[in-house]
């Protein structure tokens, strides 16, 4: 694969173009990333509305019909149920447990807990557990074998 980067000053936004012989998963892959470079969700604070780049959150979590958006520095509250966000991020975030959405990057270290669950800290400090039935998808995503 062959990237370029053309400046042109007559254009008001960015444009990217996919020249390839044939449509491939590995051009859908690439599509779905830049599709969700764009995408920006919008979260409540303070009786504010922020614009929330995916990227920038760690992890969703549900709590009480409510699903909250965590980043670095601070939480939103967001107007999406967590199977909707599960869907449109799909590959960018991953669920862990029944009320929690992860961005793998955001992991720093894991840790064996009971019952075959996991423990995981991210690196704004945050622990989050992973439920047994979710370390495979985790273990899969994180290794690449998932898309």
């Amino acid at each position: 694969m062959k990237i370029k980067v053309k400046v042109v000053p007559d254009l008001e936004n960015i444009e990217v173009e996919i020249q390839c012989p044939k449509v491939t998963p590995e051009v859908h892959d690439i599509e779905r990333i830049l599709s969700l470079n764009i995408l920006a969700l919008q979260g409540k604070k303070d009786q504010r509305l922020y614009t929330l780049a995916p990227r920038d959150i760690f992890y969703f979590d549900a709590i009480d019909h409510k699903v909250f958006a965590y980043t670095k520095d601070d939480v939103y509250e967001v107007n999406y149920k967590l199977y909707q966000l599960e869907e449109l991020l799909k590959d960018v975030f991953l669920r862990i447990n029944k009320n929690t959405l992860v961005n793998p990057k955001t992991i720093k270290s894991f840790q064996s807990s009971i019952n075959g669950r996991m423990e995981a800290e991210l690196i704004n400090k945050d622990r989050l557990i992973i439920s047994r039935m979710y370390v495979k998808d985790l273990k899969e995503m994180l290794r690449g074998e998932k898309a």
